[in-house]
């Protein structure tokens, strides 16, 4: 295999609001209002995002190099015990007991609990750190860039099916899935969990971030809504999937985990995910292809991305040095950069690892969108309150109870209305 460099452009949203952040200087310095402690000395807890990849050992694997350098520092690596990285949080602080780093998705509301970091170029260099920025400070830095809205197909499934294209509009693509199930298929995998939500999220980022970047920063703002943006023609086309038998009937049952060893067992035709799924696919050794996601009228939307593996440091640690230090190293590190992004098949330019059929089919269809938009529920000023993800999720799934997608959009709408800052 060939050495690759990927290239993500990241379309910065214009903010138009501000938050003013408590205890952060105006020139949004590093703060150590919990205490800066010794940077050579400290007993580090990290909470992270643990997934079939990015297991509790990849961690410690990780950051081992940096403790054998610094004798004095030990780091603890923490996996949620709540919903997710966010809600463990948050239980963590109530408690008084709150981790030195975190690492995962976090809202906007979220940030007066985290350390503004410093105004110095190895941290704006970091992906997705000049995003991050609320009310002008900085206070997440990814290792990478993590592609999103990507649809996996199994190539067999496609070739019985007489389907010789990719779909390039959503109405092709649910044509294409009413052939695949015609051709004994399970047309698209889905689970419980989070994966609803997040497949459809992962839908309307190219339609509705695509024409519009800075969409949650007019959500915020309530120039604009669920049920009248593009939203609406992306939770009715999912709920025909579902009313059509186009998902699995026992969706709601399945794990992430069982809804990948469905695709990867050649049950299921097509599966909306990120590039993360990449190693899972390759390491099943599938004939597997990629396309991006369709868009309404079928023509190219920029490509959605986030951060993989976003680090930020909080607020009342009292090792706020040694953590930062730490960070540094995560997030500039040849080696461990390197490391985390061959882990999930994720880009960073000017960063090179051996890269696999697929993972190239992924870099080109980076290098060949328009841009890049941030995905999911946005980044800094322009995203969503914390707690989206879970509401969108609950209602999302409620299209396989029998609701509606104008109620959906009616109740999303209600609750982002209500929990905006």
């Amino acid at each position: 295999m060939t050495n690759i460099r990927r290239r993500v452009l990241v379309a910065t949203a214009a903010a138009t609001t501000a938050i003013l952040l408590t205890a952060c200087s105006s020139s949004g310095g590093f703060q150590d209002t919990g205490g800066a402690g010794d940077a050579t000395s400290a007993n580090l807890r990290l909470l992270v995002n643990v997934t079939p990849v990015l297991t509790k050992q990849f961690y410690e694997d990780l950051v081992k190099p940096y403790t054998d350098a610094h004798p004095g520092i030990t780091v603890t690596i923490e996996a949620p015990t709540a919903a997710d990285v966010s809600a463990t949080l948050q239980q963590q602080l109530a408690a008084g007991s709150p981790p030195d780093l975190v690492s995962g998705s976090l809202g906007r509301d979220t940030v007066p609990q985290l350390a503004a970091l410093p105004e110095e170029q190895w941290v704006k260099d970091a992906p997705y750190a000049e995003q991050s920025r609320v009310g002008g400070v900085m206070w997440q830095a990814g290792s990478g860039n993590q592609v999103q809205s990507l649809v996996f197909y199994n190539k067999a499934a496609f070739t019985k099916a007489g389907l010789t294209a990719p779909p390039k509009s959503l109405d092709d693509l649910t044509a294409a899935l009413v052939k695949l199930k015609g051709a004994g298929y399970v047309p698209t995998q889905t689970a419980g969990e989070w994966v609803t939500g997040a497949q459809v999220q992962m839908m309307a980022n190219s339609n509705v971030l695509g024409a519009t970047p800075d969409w949650f920063v007019k959500r915020n703002t309530k120039a604009v809504t669920f049920a009248g943006s593009p939203w609406s023609k992306v939770l009715e086309t999912y709920h025909g999937w579902v009313k059509q038998g186009l998902t699995p009937k026992d969706a709601m049952g399945l794990k992430y985990q069982d809804a990948m060893d469905q695709f990867l067992a050649g049950k299921s035709a097509t599966f909306i995910m990120g590039g993360w799924f990449v190693p899972s696919a390759d390491e099943a050794k599938k004939d597997v292809g990629v396309f991006p996601m369709p868009t309404l009228d079928g023509n190219p939307a920029p490509v959605a991305g986030n951060p993989s593996i976003p680090w930020s440091v909080t607020k009342s640690s009292k090792n706020q040095a040694a953590a930062l230090d730490l960070l540094k190293f995560l997030v500039t590190d040849k080696d461990a950069v390197t490391k985390e992004l061959k882990a999930e098949g994720n880009f960073r330019k000017g960063f090179e690892y051996d890269a696999t059929p697929l993972n190239k089919e992924v870099g080109a269809i980076v290098e060949q969108a328009p841009a890049t938009v941030v995905a999911s529920n946005g980044q800094g000023d322009n995203s969503a309150p914390t707690g989206f993800n879970d509401e969108l999720n609950k209602l999302v799934q409620g299209l396989y109870l029998d609701q509606k997608p104008a109620d959906v959009l009616k109740s999303i709408d209600g609750w982002y209305s209500s929990n905006a800052k």
